[in-house]
């Protein structure tokens, strides 16, 4: 199948988009567009997905209203499954292929609708919560699809729906836990700071949809040269879910040790879905900063310098023995040469004797 935007829908579950892909069987070239909204009996009704908070045992019946954008009749199966975020925080369900085991039993319908060219059709769906529901945040999906396999052997289910979300009544518990490392990496060059690299993960250990940016703080000894970073914002992450992410440090020159702080504080993903007090998550490490070229820079200079002074006092020696050498040839000399008669006094008495 050379349709791209098949194999894209079959990777993300987006809400309120179209995206075309062949049908199965279809000749190559015919394409099936449509789109899936939230809706009532009488079509769509402006929201971008199903939200709704609910007692155990309650259910809710609602309305998906799939729309056939192209020219000929199409027959869309119907599915629903748990529902989570992915990395990016796009909203996902579970594919085909993988058994739901929470919110995405919750919800009945159909197995397909046939909707002609340029029609729409309006399929109810119910949202049952079990009687023994936990409290919290509960994600699934809906979604309309076709299967195509384009002449090859392998298929492609192209889908598109949008999520379905439940918070079930009772005490809610948002909270957060993170883990964090880090590790320094020095410049071979003595003259350059290195850089502190850190990974920390959250993982969101309450019932409560929540949101949160986290923040890095890293500081030398004694609080030397503290700085702070913000890692990438999470806009929504599910309960049990986890997200990671890495920050990087430049100019971090060797300090022996540096302590590394990461603090998230969990935020509510909307103001519907508020709460208050809640603890923020934090993690703490310590990673070392070895100022190995600078070291050895140390270490070089030091023999450099013991060198050089023993050279000097080496010289100093030398000359020494030198001089003492030449000293003591000089009263050798002395003492060979032949002892010299002095010279008689001639007095005034001695003349006229």
């Amino acid at each position: 199948m050379k349709n791209p935007l098949a194999t894209l829908a079959a990777l993300a579950l987006t809400a309120a988009s179209v995206l075309v892909a062949a049908p199965a069987g279809a000749a190559e070239g015919d394409t099936v567009t449509w789109s899936v909204r939230p809706g009532d009996e009488n079509g769509e009704d402006g929201r971008a997905w199903v939200e709704w908070e609910a007692d155990p045992g309650q259910s809710r019946t609602e309305h998906l209203a799939v729309t056939n954008h192209g020219d000929d009749a199409v027959r869309f199966r119907l599915s629903a499954a748990d529902g989570y975020f992915t990395d990016t925080g796009r909203f996902n369900m579970l594919p085909a292929d993988q058994e739901s085991v929470a919110a995405g039993t919750w919800v009945d319908l159909p197995a397909s609708v046939s909707v002609a060219a340029g029609a729409t059709e309006i399929v109810p769906f119910t949202v049952t919560v079990p009687a023994d529901a936990e409290p919290g945040d509960h994600a699934a999906g809906v979604a309309a699809s076709v299967h195509s396999t384009g002449g090859g052997e392998v298929g492609v289910e192209s889908r598109v729906g949008f999520r379905v979300m439940t918070r079930v009544t009772g005490e809610l518990a948002p909270s957060a836990g993170l883990a964090a490392s880090a590790s320094w990496t020095g410049s071979v060059n003595p003259f350059e700071a290195g850089d502190v690299t850190v990974a920390y993960t959250l993982e969101n250990t309450g019932n409560a949809r929540l949101g949160t940016r986290p923040e890095i703080v890293l500081s030398g000894p004694f609080g030397l040269g503290e700085r702070t970073l913000r890692g990438e914002e999470i806009a929504e992450i599910a309960p049990g879910e986890t997200r990671r992410g890495t920050v990087r440090f430049q100019d971090a020159w060797p300090l022996l040790t540096y302590d590394v702080r990461v603090v998230a504080q969990p935020l509510p993903v909307s103001d519907d879905l508020s709460f208050e007090g809640v603890e923020p998550a934090s993690a703490q490490t310590t990673v070392l900063a070895v100022p190995w070229p600078q070291i050895v820079v140390l270490v070089l200079a030091a023999l450099l310098a013991a060198w050089a002074l023993f050279r000097r006092r080496l010289e100093r020696r030398r000359t020494e023995e030198l001089v003492a050498r030449a000293r003591a040839e000089a009263f050798a000399e002395a003492a060979a040469l032949p002892a010299r008669a002095e010279p008689a006094l001639i007095t005034a008495a001695d003349t006229h004797g």
